[in-house]
């Protein structure tokens, strides 16, 4: 888990309205990629979860990632932006959201809580090996540097860069 300031600034483009249990809609940009391959399943409920933090040209592009490394690889993972954890452990949290969100075995879950200015990322059971503690502790750390610099966009890649060649290599 990591700590980082900038997540606090950025819930005042949020508005203190949004949601905090992550029920967002669908994707539209998720369900045109996901359509592209007939014979690939996309998760249903798609692949990022939001509240204000990944808008726009920057979700779509993210969601393009996410869907073009599940379909090669076999690997799923997820970014859930919310407003809070409520007192709860944020990887704790990501890890409960794994079988909530329904990502496969060998997935991993990106999880920002807004308010709390945490980053948590928690691999899923199968992925665990690929994902021990010390790699995730460093990508979290690497995450919270770029977003502190308010490089929202440059953090989220570089994590999804560093999980995508730990899990297909």
């Amino acid at each position: 888990m990591r700590r980082t300031a900038i997540i606090a600034a950025s819930l005042a483009l949020v508005g203190c309205g949004a949601p905090d249990s992550g029920d967002a809609p669908e994707d539209a940009a998720t369900e045109d990629a996901a359509t592209e391959a007939p014979d690939f399943e996309p998760n249903p409920g798609g692949y990022i979860q939001d509240i204000g933090l990944i808008e726009g040209e920057m979700n779509t592009e993210l969601s393009e990632r996410l869907i073009g490394f599940h379909r090669e690889s076999g690997h799923e993972i997820h970014i859930a932006v919310i407003l809070t954890t409520d007192g709860e452990d944020v990887t704790e949290r990501a890890a409960a959201m794994i079988g909530d969100r329904g990502i496969s075995e060998n997935g991993a879950l990106i999880l920002i809580a807004l308010a709390d200015e945490t980053i948590g990322i928690a691999p899923a059971p199968g992925a665990a090996e690929a994902l021990p503690p010390d790699f995730v502790d460093t990508v979290e750390a690497e995450m919270g540097r770029r977003f502190d610099a308010r490089e929202i966009r440059e953090g989220l890649n570089g994590a999804l860069d560093a999980l995508f060649a730990r899990l297909d290599g």
